[in-house]
């Protein structure tokens, strides 16, 4: 999940969509490269994202410890998580790893060292264009793009489309899953962007109401599909995600194990 704009609703998305993918039966792993540790802290483990003694996702970045990501992988009663730093907010970090051998190949390096046979790697990226968002590209070579449906919004598509296309030139291929427009609203400017957007790129467009009640489970640590609340709009927002996840089914041709399917 990737895009360069703040508050598009990217840390939301994968948690969500991890939950689905999660709740069919795959094995799931979240990723969490944004500086902000935003999904880390939202599910619970700030203690993680401030202890810098310890040993990070950022420590693992280098080539001498990447088989120690196995160990700091934190299992959660929906997916497994790897946690963000403190340590990624560090410019001077970033610096030394930008200026380092390899440096946009350091996270798909990594995660080849995991023991775990995941069905799904959700990477959580930084609301900008730098080396961290670059490493979560390379590494997966996939990405959906959230966006509130907004016109400021919606122009910052293109700057993304022009940074992927880089990348591509030294990297190869990322394929664009779809975009999500999150928070929308029935109104006029709303309405005309997601047209806008539609027109303008030939990929799913999936659409979140900002009605829709995505903040209370996060709250209590857990995805819409961990959450023990049962009302209309829960259900409305498993049918939003349970779409997402139908076309990640679809275009990694993976299918749920028959006991949770049935």
């Amino acid at each position: 999940m990737a895009n360069q704009k703040g508050g598009a609703g990217k840390t939301t998305d994968v948690i969500h969509t991890g939950g689905a993918l999660s709740a069919r039966g795959h094995e799931v792993l979240l990723v969490d490269i944004d500086y902000h540790g935003g999904l880390t802290c939202s599910l619970g483990y700030d203690d993680l994202y401030y202890d810098t003694d310890r040993t990070t996702l950022f420590d693992v970045l280098d080539f001498d410890q990447m088989e120690s990501v196995n160990d700091i992988i934190v299992e959660h009663e929906e997916f497994d998580i790897l946690p963000a730093s403190e340590k990624l907010a560090n410019n001077k970090n970033i610096q030394t790893l930008l200026e380092a051998p390899k440096s946009r190949e350091r996270l798909e390096m990594t995660l080849d060292e995991l023991e775990k046979d995941y069905d799904y790697i959700i990477v959580d990226t930084p609301p900008s264009l730098n080396v961290l968002t670059d490493n979560a590209l390379v590494a997966t070579g996939n990405v959906v793009i959230p966006v509130i449906p907004e016109k400021l919004n919606a122009n910052s598509l293109q700057i993304f489309a022009k940074q992927l296309s880089s990348l591509e030139q030294a990297y190869g291929d990322i394929n664009r899953l779809a975009i999500v427009c999150n928070r929308v609203e029935q109104n006029a400017e709303h309405r005309d962007t997601i047209e806008e957007i539609k027109s303008a790129y030939s990929l799913p467009v999936f659409e979140i109401p900002k009605r829709t009640d995505l903040s209370q489970s996060i709250g209590e640590g857990v995805s819409v599909f961990g959450f023990g609340k049962e009302n209309q709009r829960v259900e409305d927002a498993r049918d939003l995600f349970n779409e997402i996840a139908d076309l990640f089914d679809e275009t990694f041709e993976k299918t749920a194990p028959e006991e949770v399917r049935a």
